[in-house]
């Protein structure tokens, strides 16, 4: 299987060459195009039990689709998302991932969907109880609004709401509102020896309510 992002940063598309048998899942609705027949089968992304729970505590996609090429030729897919932006990989070896909600775009054999509880700051603030959590041996793909920033953070990092994309499981998070804003604070992970060690997130250059704000703003 290829992968290949081009027309980045601000509108990434994602081709996906699908040697016979080959498989991927994708969010539905994000094929723009495909250079043969592709089987496609809609089903839930994870268990069927989790996907609900995520649903009604994450705002997350309950159904994905999965693209199998049945042919006896390669076949390439082109996957975008509904948003102007970039796209990055993500290589599971180095790790799982949390993605915030409406972030996955596609994922590969060998990986496992799981709820990864977000916590009653992440609920109140509107980012969900649930977020999704990516596991296996595998590789993911997440789309953003704007610019993709891969950060190791070893300090405190203050952030608006809306910026994170993704992060590891361990990352501590912390959700403060001041008025009509929402700060979320990424900090390092601490080890037994309460030494802190560098956290890996991803982070969006811009935001859909940044946007909406800004149209307001020329009414």
């Amino acid at each position: 299987m290829l992968f290949k992002v081009r027309c980045r940063p601000a509108f990434a598309t994602l081709f996906v060459t699908l040697n016979p048998g080959e498989k991927i899942t994708v969010k539905m609705g994000s094929i723009i195009s495909m250079d043969g027949e592709v089987t496609v089968h809609t089903g839930f992304c994870g268990s069927w039990l989790s996907a609900i729970v995520r649903k009604c505590f994450g705002g997350t996609d309950i159904f994905v689709d999965y693209l199998t090429n049945e042919t006896e030729e390669p076949i390439t897919v082109g996957l975008s998302q509904t948003t102007i932006g970039d796209i990055e990989r993500i290589d599971l070896s180095q790790g799982p991932i949390c993605l915030q909600p409406r972030v996955l775009l596609a994922y590969t054999k060998g990986v496992k969907i799981e709820n990864h509880w977000g916590g009653f700051g992440s609920w109140l603030v509107g980012d969900g109880l649930f977020k999704t959590k990516c596991k296996g041996k595998g590789r993911v793909f997440i789309g953003a609004y704007g610019g993709i920033i891969k950060k190791t953070i070893y300090q405190d990092l203050m952030m608006a709401q809306g910026h994170l994309l993704a992060y590891q499981p361990t990352t501590p998070l912390n959700y403060r509102k001041e008025k009509e804003k929402v700060n979320i604070t990424v900090s390092g992970v601490k080890n037994r020896n309460k030494r802190t060690q560098g956290t890996l997130i991803y982070v969006q250059s811009r935001t859909l309510q940044g946007l909406i704000n800004y149209l307001r703003s020329l009414v």
